[in-house]
């Protein structure tokens, strides 16, 4: 009864969001107050509704209903209750409930916290958003239903959630992820509801300001808990494989990152209006793309959500309709002369675009890597593969340079820029010292290394000397701390950045690994420790039986370390098998030893041995590191933002300047 309870409530939610969608628009249309009125308690009943029927499909997993076919093919008995609910956005259909669920939850908050001024702007992105929540309604209910039953064949047991899931990173990347589509499901409405206003003002850039930051911070941490997940939960030791699920999540990254960027200027200078309009539509267009790539099944990939050709099409129609629409209006909307830059090359505003001009063309140059494959077989039937020495040999210089643009972007003035000379020298100093530690740490010239050490030196001291003129630079606003504490925090993000890139270089360029046949009573001397293989142990899980190995580790001094217990784990329900790696955590490194196949083609000698991986992986953990300082500085912002707004409401519209490009 409860999954048709559940069904019932995301109809009555399709029903809402027609009805949200139409009375919004006449509202609007007809400038009436009284029928604007119905907009919020319709959206709130609309939230309480979608948040009812996800919990409807949370309690049929809790309850082990199996005549429920995403239960059946998602949970089992065995499972843990904290992994049950984790199945609930574990695979196609519950991911995109949660996604909609979201989109409901952020639409509540909009429409509760608008403010009085300009009403219609508010009301405006609701019924953009209103329609999105049909399309996305209406996928589920016609192609992706998750409350599809069984009868009545209704299975004694369930299918399991895919052991590679059964881990914590279920619980936290997943709805990381989604958390920042749907803040650029926000910010598309958002940028809609500008083109349909006349122009993004500068007080709709500031609105949509902290909405992008949101979603940049929820997708830098979606990318990087998933890198964390995959290191620590595959046993292959890496932390990106540029797989193309992979790929779909980090490209609406990128372009998430040249958005925030774009409407800073937008909401400062009152400029480019109409490129952070057409960022906002282009990063939201990626996040249905990267969906089609998921679920059709034209990818194939560890992390791929579904692969039913059916679904595949919806959403690209899906896609088809939001962004083409989004698009046609913005090219009616948009000017055919724009209006002259106020602004030199050596300004902030300048390096701020460039940078953006290069976050587009390193996306588009990942999309293109990802989908070649798929219309080279589409047009010559022939299958060819596009791997890392690609993604790597055009993604790392494109990301040097905008590491470089980094550093001087926080030095310069707005408009008409300042002396760069300073600037400039501290740049040389900075390559000249990542030269001399290219040449003491590697063995020959690494131009990889000089690169990674040089962005990361770069982006530290830059960063650095700005905060140095920050605090010589005498307030000149009322609202100057306000002003300070967001340029701390974009300070704490792009240090972050560099601690991320600092990681990634030492981890590609000194990592030490070596695979090879291991026993009880064996061990193995690399580099500065003994990994000595002491003995098998059986474990026995809830919803697994394993091989564990115990490894103990030494020093030169014969000192003890720690002990590794990597293991070889077998998952009741469908016998399949996995690696758990034992990995010893540090701040300057990690010891990583991963359990292949026990080796039996001796039957004359010891049949005990096993295939295993032994790494040493120094500063891995600072990509993360990273990752957090980013996530940290950029949620500051964010609070900052709604502070500074709570203090000081909107200011009226006819008040503001309207963005150059949309001048009336």
């Amino acid at each position: 009864m409860v999954p048709e309870i559940g069904l019932l409530l995301l109809i009555i939610a399709t029903t809402l969001s027609i009805v949200l969608s139409s009375i919004t628009i006449y509202g609007i249309k007809i400038n009436s107050k009284y029928v604007l009125s119905y907009t919020k308690p319709i959206t709130v009943l609309m939230c309480i509704t979608l948040i009812a029927s996800i919990s409807s499909l949370a309690y049929s997993f809790l309850t082990n209903d199996f005549s429920v076919a995403y239960v059946a093919n998602n949970s089992n008995t065995q499972l843990a209750t904290l992994y049950k609910v984790a199945a609930v956005w574990g695979s196609h259909e519950g991911s995109m409930l949660f996604w909609v669920v979201a989109i409901a939850i952020w639409s509540g908050v909009i429409i509760c916290r608008a403010p009085e001024t300009d009403q219609h702007f508010h009301h405006k992105v609701i019924a953009v958003t209103a329609l999105l929540i049909l399309g996305f309604c209406l996928f589920l209910l016609f192609t992706s239903s998750p409350f599809a039953r069984m009868l009545p064949d209704i299975p004694i047991e369930g299918k399991d959630l895919n052991p590679i899931l059964q881990d914590i990173g279920l619980i936290i990347h997943p709805p990381l992820l989604f958390l920042g589509y749907v803040g650029l499901t926000i910010c598309f409405a958002g940028a809609v509801a500008a083109l349909l206003s006349g122009g993004l003002t500068q007080q709709y850039a500031r609105y949509l300001q902290p909405w992008a930051i949101l979603a940049w911070v929820f997708l830098t941490g979606g990318n990087a808990f998933g890198s964390w997940w995959a290191y620590n939960e595959l046993g292959w030791g890496g932390w990106w494989f540029w797989d193309p699920v992979e790929n779909a999540s980090f490209i609406p990254w990128l372009v998430s990152t040249a958005l925030l960027h774009s409407l800073i200027m937008t909401a400062k200078r009152g400029i480019l209006g109409s490129c952070s309009i057409f960022m906002a539509i282009l990063a939201f267009s990626l996040c249905l793309l990267g969906s089609f790539l998921v679920r059709s099944g034209v990818v194939q990939s560890v992390h791929a959500f579904a692969s039913d050709p059916t679904r595949g099409l919806s959403i690209l129609m899906l896609l088809v309709v939001f962004s083409g629409a989004a698009l046609t209006l913005f090219a009616q909307r948009t000017p055919l002369k724009a209006a002259p830059l106020t602004f030199t090359l050596r300004s902030k505003e300048s390096l701020i675009l460039l940078g953006n001009m290069l976050l587009v063309i390193a996306a588009i140059s990942i999309l293109l890597g990802t989908c070649y494959p798929l219309i080279f077989e589409v047009i010559t039937g022939y299958t060819i593969s596009v791997g890392a020495p690609y993604f790597n040999s055009i993604f790392v210089p494109i990301a040097g340079l905008i590491f470089l643009l980094m550093g001087f972007a926080p030095l310069q003035a707005w408009q008409q820029g300042s002396k760069i000379n300073a600037s400039i020298v501290l740049a040389i100093v900075c390559f000249v010292m990542a030269l001399l530690a290219t040449y003491i740490c590697a063995d020959s010239f690494n131009a990889w290394l000089l690169l990674g050490l040089f962005s990361a030196l770069w982006i530290i001291c830059a960063t650095g000397l700005a905060i140095v003129h920050k605090i010589a630079a005498k307030p000149c606003a009322d609202n100057a701390s306000t002003h300070s504490v967001r340029f701390y925090a974009m300070c704490i993000a792009h240090i972050g950045v560099a601690v991320s890139i600092l990681g990634a270089t030492m981890v590609s360029n000194f990592e030490t690994e070596e695979l090879l046949r291991m026993g009880p009573g064996q061990g193995k001397t690399m580099g500065q420790y003994s990994f000595i293989f002491e003995e098998t142990q059986a474990v026995d899980a809830k919803s697994y039986t394993a091989i564990q190995a115990q490894i103990m580790v030494v020093d030169e001094q014969d000192n003890f370390v720690t002990y590794l217990y990597p293991q070889r784990q077998t998952f009741k329900t469908n016998a399949m098998e996995m690696s758990a790696a034992g990995i010893q955590s540090g701040f300057f490194g990690d010891l990583y030893v991963s359990m292949g196949q026990q080796l039996t083609d001796n039957p004359g000698l010891n049949n005990n041995e096993y295939l295993i991986r032994i790494s040493y992986k120094p500063l891995v953990n600072w990509i993360w590191y990273g990752a957090m300082l980013m996530m940290f500085g950029g949620l500051i912002i964010v609070i900052c933002t709604q502070v500074k707004r709570v203090k000081s409401r909107s200011i009226a519209p006819q008040q503001q300047e309207p963005c150059n490009e949309f001048a009336s």
